[in-house]
Parts: C-alpha cells; sequence; structure tokens
C-alpha cells in the first residue's frame, strides 16, 4: 500500500530534507558531485524544516575545500518536468547565486555550481555524468555573459 502512496516526489524532498538536516549526508553528496576539490565541509543554507512538496526539491549549499576556498551550489534532487528545458532552469539557479541566494556574493565564491541529481536520462545519451562549464553565447548581442558550472548525475545508469 505504501508503494503505490509513495511518490518520486516525495522520495526527492526526503532525500532533501536529510541533507538539510544532516551534514555528514551532505557533504558526502557534494564530495560525489565535486570529486575532484576536496570538499571537506558543507553546510546547508535552507530551513531543514521547511520542505514543500509543489516546490522543486532543493538545498542550498556552501562548501569549503581542503585550502578553505568558498564553492557555492544548489542541488536539485529529481528530474526536469516534461518540456522543461533543463538548461533554463540550472541558469535561473544560477541568478539565484548572483544575486546573493547564498547568503554572500558570488566574488565570494571561487566557483558556483548548479547540480542536478537526476532519475532518469536528462540528455538521453547514456552517460553517467554531464559537466557544462563555460559562458552562454547571446546571438543577438554576439557577447559572451557568466553561465552556471551544472553538473548532471544521472541516476539511472547501472555504473
Amino acid at each position: 500500500m505504501l508503494e503505490d502512496e509513495f511518490s518520486a516526489v516525495m522520495a526527492d524532498h526526503m532525500a532533501v530534507a536529510i541533507m538539510k538536516k544532516h551534514n555528514e549526508h551532505l557533504l558526502s553528496t557534494v564530495q560525489r558531485v565535486l570529486p575532484n576539490l576536496d570538499i571537506q565541509e558543507a553546510n546547508a543554507l535552507d530551513d531543514p524544516n521547511r520542505n514543500v512538496i509543489e516546490e522543486k526539491a532543493i538545498v542550498h549549499v556552501v562548501a569549503r575545500d581542503k585550502a578553505r576556498n568558498k564553492y557555492g551550489l544548489i542541488i536539485q534532487v529529481g528530474s526536469q518536468e516534461p518540456g522543461e528545458n533543463i538548461l533554463e532552469v540550472a541558469n535561473g539557479y544560477q541568478e539565484e547565486i548572483i544575486f546573493g541566494g547564498l547568503g554572500c556574493p558570488e566574488e565570494e565564491f571561487k566557483a558556483t555550481y548548479v547540480a542536478f541529481l537526476c532519475h532518469t536520462d536528462p540528455l538521453d545519451k547514456g552517460k553517467a555524468r554531464y559537466e557544462y562549464y563555460g559562458g552562454k553565447y547571446n546571438k543577438k548581442t554576439k557577447q559572451t555573459s557568466a553561465a552556471p558550472n551544472v553538473i548532471f548525475l544521472n541516476l539511472d545508469v547501472e555504473n
């Protein structure tokens, strides 16, 4: 009976609630998302008691590596809605970071990231991990603006 009542969205929100309330789970998640950065500390900025099913399951994080460099992350658990452009969502999260959504100006961070823990392959290419770094080119203005460092972890692969 519980299986029928326990949706994927509920599981996503439970995962985020655990990350918000239990630092060891948040730290291990951030270390998996950013394995090359030697992250030693990760702290959720969100109210651990606020988790609304109608909203995206996300956690705002400030992390530090061994050298005490500061990194900002927004982690979303769960795949996108049908027809939703996941890169536009990532850009929206990056704007949130730029405008202080992680409690301080973006300049204080060595780097910022938007990470998605997806139940299904977000780009349908069969990879376990996708990474996008660099700028966003605007064809009209012919300028490149800052874009998020985006990481997709496809939780649907076997390896």
